[in-house]
This record gives C-alpha cells, sequence and structure tokens, in this order.
C-alpha cells in the first residue's frame, strides 16, 4: 500500500481514521455513565439542600404557631389532603415555587393559586385540587394531575414513640401514577433507587431503602402504627413488614402523603 502525503505530512489511513474513531467512542462509553452518576450526584445535593430550605421554614412555623406543623386541617381531620400544609407554609413566608420541584421530575412550578389565595401545588384539568375539589383522587383520575410540588409530608401529631426523636416528615413524593409506594425520582434499579428525606431536626439525607430501619418503619408512605387507636394490635400496617423490617411498639409512626390517607390507601396499594 502507497502510503500518501498532503502537503508534505503522511494522511491517514482508513484504517487509522476508523481506529481512532472506536477509541474515542470507547472513551466516550467510559465517560457517560461517570458524567450521568456526577449528574444524579449534584441533582440530589441540589434537592437535599431545598428539603434543608423548608426545614427551616418549618422551625420558623413552628416557633411562631407554638411548635405546630404547618396544616390547613383541624384535629378533628388529620387525614385529609396533606399537600395544603405545603401551600399555608409557602403563603405565609412567600416561598419561590421552585423550592418546591425535584428537578428530576416533570413536575412543573406553580403559576396559578387556590381561592384562598395560597399557591396551587395540584391540579386536575386545570382546576387547582382542594380540600373538597374534586370529592376523591383515584386510579381513574391520577393520571391527569399535574403536581407543581415534588414532595410528600407527614404533618400530623406523633402518637408513638420517642416525642424529642428525629423522625422523617417530608420527603420525595411517591410514585402515584405507577402505584408505587416508593418513589421513582432517582430511577428503579436496586442499589439506584432512593429517596430525598427531611428529619424533624432539619437535617436531609439521600436514602436508599424503603424501610427506615432506626425508626422501625417499614413503608414511609403507609400508616405504620403497632396498635390502633384504641390501643389493639395490630392497628393499620400493623403487621406489614418490608425489607426485613416490621412494624413494633416503637415504631415512630412516619407517614409520607400528598392526598388523603384514604386516597394513598388506594393509590399506593402496600407491597
Amino acid at each position: 500500500m502507497q502510503l500518501k502525503f498532503i502537503n508534505g505530512r503522511r494522511a491517514f489511513s482508513l484504517v487509522e481514521l476508523l481506529v481512532v474513531i472506536a477509541v474515542i467512542a470507547v472513551l466516550i462509553g467510559l465517560l457517560l455513565p461517570a458524567v450521568a452518576k456526577a449528574r444524579r450526584a449534584a441533582q440530589q445535593t441540589a434537592v437535599l439542600a431545598q428539603l434543608h430550605q423548608i426545614g427551616i421554614a418549618m422551625a420558623s412555623y413552628q416557633t411562631d404557631f407554638q411548635g405546630r406543623l404547618p396544616t390547613n386541617l383541624s384535629d378533628e381531620d388529620q387525614d385529609g389532603r396533606a399537600f395544603g400544609g405545603f401551600e399555608l407554609l409557602a403563603y405565609i413566608y412567600k416561598l419561590p415555587a421552585r423550592l418546591f420541584i425535584n428537578a428530576a421530575t416533570d413536575d412543573t412550578a406553580f403559576t396559578a393559586t387556590t381561592p384562598e389565595g395560597w399557591p396551587c401545588f395540584a391540579d386536575l384539568d386545570g382546576v387547582p385540587i382542594t380540600m373538597g375539589t374534586p370529592q376523591r383522587i383515584d386510579p381513574a383520575n391520577i393520571g391527569r394531575v399535574r403536581f407543581h410540588c415534588s414532595f410528600a409530608y407527614d404533618h400530623e401529631r406523633k402518637r408513638s414513640g420517642p416525642v424529642n426523636q428525629s423522625r422523617v416528615y417530608v420527603g420525595d413524593r411517591a410514585d402515584y401514577g405507577a402505584s408505587r409506594s416508593f418513589s421513582a425520582n432517582w430511577g428503579r434499579s436496586p442499589g439506584k433507587a432512593g429517596m430525598c428525606l427531611l428529619w424533624t431536626d432539619q437535617h436531609a439525607e439521600f436514602v436508599t431503602a424503603k424501610a427506615l430501619r432506626d425508626q422501625h418503619d417499614p413503608n414511609l408512605y403507609h400508616h405504620n402504627q403497632y396498635f390502633d387507636d384504641s390501643g389493639q394490635y395490630p392497628g393499620e400496617g400493623g403487621a406489614e413488614v418490608v425489607s426485613g423490617v416490621a412494624v413494633t411498639p416503637t415504631t415512630l409512626d412516619t407517614h409520607l402523603r400528598f392526598f388523603s390517607e384514604g386516597e394513598d390507601d388506594v393509590l399506593l396499594p402496600n407491597p
């Protein structure tokens, strides 16, 4: 084979050019997973920072309102839709819309307001979802819900475990569209799936297991009471076991949800 020269320099042969292209393709194949992993870590860090900022606002609310967590529900109706507490918090402290959006999701920041003038964190066919409208969110209409808040919330008074022990009370929203109680925000592969969570001491961290062993909590998105309200065993979710973790008398009663407890029970069946 004769060598070709261009302006006195040897030109690449076709084989050499193909080898260079193959090497570049291999390098790109090696780098892309690392880039994706770095991007994922950066997104998680950003969401954890957002949760911490929400926690600071929650702490301010508790200082201003005698230790209560923000909610528009009465003591007699603690099982109503939970996201109204977020709307109330955002309204009172003028929190930015993007603070409640996980950039890893398809959620969009709110632009509309509720009849009370609060930010609208969810709508059905463009109409803000409120405490009473629509009458029910269920598998028939959940696909038409647009979310403007990426997080779930546990506003209820804690009815079990040490009162002052830190526990989860805010975190990534469940995968309602797929009827999965574990968040799909970070993927579904074992070892990669997980949730960004906020504790009541206002620290945030990424957790890869649905079960919180330190809280003896097998499922964050279900009401895990060892005893029912009359003191009888098992309570709601009292016999539940996930990842080897069962509800015990010391379970700290975490229950992250977006809608009402009844709606969540229908939308997110027990595993």
